[in-house]
């Protein structure tokens, strides 16, 4: 055996664990919820697989698309304001002046803060009995708490749009800051030698070189915010809301006859978001390949 050949054997041996995990937690639900979505369910009482009637019913929902629709508004907007927010803060902060650490401390903090926390953060702050209406209230710039503007449980989604926001904008900028704490500052002086302006350098230099970061943050961001449930449905409108919501509404009726259908949707649910990241990498590597770095 050659040298080669056992390098390769001790890679796949060190990764057996992680694949074994990968293959047990996610896979293997996927290929349940596939066989139920199809028909093979019979702890609900459900035989008559291959089917696709349940995929059917839920295309031809007008509910469904509503939800859609919701639900890729909810992944985009704060996935957009995320990365740009975030992005912005990484470069403002890449140079350390005096208070930056306190600073990026308290940026960071939000990372390791669940989610669920962050959602009654918003609800303690936004809601209309919340703490920013009592303070208007006893400012005298609102008659009542109840005067407050609406922010949580609307067709907007301001309240779902502020959870996400709160924990994603700070994952983007310990991303996007990692990138640029590993780049070589001489490039930029170089560029700045050779007369490029702060603002030129930062934007021909540096920026180019944290594309990957940036990539990679928006698409975690996109995947979490496309796919999860939680935060929707605890601070969305009862009606319209996201498919991940739909799903488990489906699940939670009566008839467990109709928990097949609630398997279609975490199928449409994955093969959406599947194909949305595919085409956006798709595209990022187009990008790549016309600038010759790749």
């Amino acid at each position: 055996m050659t040298g080669r050949a056992r390098r390769r054997i001790a890679i796949l041996a060190g990764l057996a664990p992680a694949a074994v995990v990968l293959l047990a937690l996610f896979v293997g639900p996927l290929v349940v919820a596939l066989a139920h979505s199809l028909g093979h369910a019979p702890i609900y009482r459900v035989t008559e697989f291959p089917t696709l009637r349940y995929y059917a019913a839920i295309l031809a929902s007008s509910r469904f698309r509503v939800s859609l629709a919701y639900t890729f508004y909810y992944a985009i907007v704060p996935t957009l304001l995320s990365t740009i927010v975030g992005t912005l803060l990484a470069l403002a902060m890449r140079r350390p002046v005096r208070g930056s650490r306190l600073l990026v401390f308290f940026f960071r903090l939000p990372v390791v803060v669940p989610y669920l926390v962050g959602a009654g953060m918003v609800v303690a702050l936004f809601a209309n009995g919340g703490l920013l209406a009592r303070a208007l209230f006893a400012l005298d710039l609102i008659e009542s708490t109840g005067d407050f503007p609406r922010i949580l449980f609307s067709s907007g989604g301001w309240g779902i749009m502020l959870a996400y926001l709160f924990k994603q904008i700070p994952f983007t900028f310990v991303i996007v800051s990692s990138a640029l704490a590993a780049e070589d500052v001489e490039l930029e002086q170089v560029a700045r030698t050779l007369g490029a302006s702060p603002l030129r350098a930062l934007w021909h230099v540096i920026v180019p070189r944290t594309i990957p970061a940036i990539i990679s943050a928006s698409l975690l961001v996109f995947a979490f915010n496309f796919q999860t449930y939680e935060i929707p449905y605890l601070l969305g409108a009862t009606f319209p809301n996201t498919v991940p919501v739909e799903a488990l509404r489906v699940f939670n009726l009566i008839d467990v006859r109709r928990r097949p259908e609630a398997m279609a949707y975490l199928i449409v649910i994955t093969l959406f978001s599947g194909v949305v990241m595919f085409l956006y990498l798709r595209a990022y590597r187009k990008w790549e390949r016309s600038k010759g770095r790749v």
